[in-house]
């Protein structure tokens, strides 16, 4: 007995061909009528037999030869050229956006050079993940000289500056890539019915508010990163980012040990349970605190060993009065003890997954280092943990 997917399926199937066949019959009465070769081309185009797609180009072509000004035509033809020749399908997305400009269509242009652009920022995200901040700082710009308002193009740029401590001027772009974000919702920050993450065209959005949350925790305005992170979690309660788990450290952050203690509970932390351990610490839990982060040194130690060069350069600063104990150092200091304590045992990655686990610490370090020297007596603690564990 047939599914009901298996049944609706091949009703779709039925229609679909039914209609091509109409449309057919009617090429043949009316064999220059470029709307009549648009739909069927538009239909056959969607086709997964290659020799029906290849078709559909050539009813799309057809088109264009008898209306020169159809920018329908182009955009689908981009979409075509994406899978083979990224240059050729920017060329028609921004020749089908030049026909809705002329058509009055804004809006329209607008999107499809977004879509341009954003065959661009595929490949900066490339770049990017692979180290390659150069080239994807010019595979942003390139997209953005396209498209000034391509969100994900700012997402790209305003990660670099992250990744050089330049957090100023990635909150500013980043401020910027949610306006744009928003102002492309229609000036909405959300929109009902919408599924936010689920939807890909959303998660450029969804990215820079995160990158913006994130951002606003490095520059110590916790308050900023929490009405960010409410709003992911509002917009996608799924949450695929993973924001719950960073709930706890911004009330943390915030000196709201009692909420911090209920999301630890309730969601953890990305990597084993370290600042909630330093929580019960600061609430004077010894026992618990240790235990906790004996198990959490067990689960990722790379986060412990970075961590401890980490805090050991403040106490070197701190013993020669160049730094002042719980006060949140100058932004050159922290920078300085995050690079350090990476160059310091960077050696110590043999390998993809060490490395991997490093890069980790090295990003936990510098999100929550200034968390832990917030709290007095935070490096020994971290000490006795260590040395408990060896």
């Amino acid at each position: 007995m047939k599914s009901k997917t298996t049944q609706h399926l091949n009703d779709w199937e039925r229609r679909e061909k039914a209609e091509i066949e109409r449309l057919r019959v009617s090429l043949e009465k009316n064999p220059k009528d470029p709307y009549l070769h648009y739909e069927i081309g538009r239909m056959l185009m969607r086709r997964w037999d290659s020799k029906e797609r290849e078709w559909g180009i050539r009813h799309l072509q057809q088109a264009l030869k008898l209306k020169k000004d159809f920018p329908e035509v182009f955009e689908l033809l981009a979409i075509e050229a994406q899978d083979y020749d990224n240059n050729k399908a920017i060329r028609l997305y921004k020749k089908a956006a030049d026909l809705y400009t002329s058509q009055d269509n804004k809006e329209k242009a607008d999107e499809i050079l977004n879509h341009a652009a954003m065959q661009i920022v595929y490949e900066g995200w490339d770049f990017l993940n692979g180290r390659d901040n150069i080239t994807a700082k010019k595979k942003a710009q390139r997209a953005l000289s396209i498209y000034p308002h391509c969100v994900d193009a700012k997402n790209i740029l305003a990660s670099i500056h992250m990744d050089r401590f330049e957090f100023i001027e990635a909150e500013r772009i980043y401020i910027e890539a949610v306006s744009n974000a928003v102002e492309q919702h229609g000036g909405k920050i959300k929109i009902e019915g919408i599924p936010y993450w689920g939807d890909i065209n959303t998660r450029p959005y969804m990215r820079a508010r995160h990158g913006l949350g994130l951002c606003y925790m490095h520059l110590g305005k916790f308050q900023d990163a929490l009405n960010e992170f409410k709003t992911l979690l509002d917009l996608n309660p799924n949450d695929n980012q993973g924001i719950r788990f960073l709930l706890a450290d911004v009330y943390f952050y915030l000196g709201d040990k009692k909420k911090a203690e209920t999301y630890y509970k309730e969601y953890g932390e990305h990597e084993g349970a370290y600042n909630y351990a330093l929580l019960q610490f600061s609430m004077g839990e010894k026992p618990e605190a240790i235990n906790l982060l004996k198990e959490s040194i067990k689960g990722a130690p790379f986060v412990a060993i970075m961590l401890r060069a980490y805090l050991k350069m403040f106490k070197f600063w701190l013993e020669r009065g160049l730094y002042r104990a719980g006060e949140v150092p100058p932004l050159f200091m922290h920078r300085n003890a995050v690079i350090d304590a990476w160059n310091e045992n960077i050696e110590l990655a043999k390998d993809y997954i060490t490395n991997s686990n490093f890069e980790s610490a090295f990003d936990f370090c510098n999100l929550y280092g200034q968390l832990w020297l917030k709290k007095k007596g935070s490096y020994i603690f971290l000490l006795e943990g260590m040395d408990a564990n060896s």
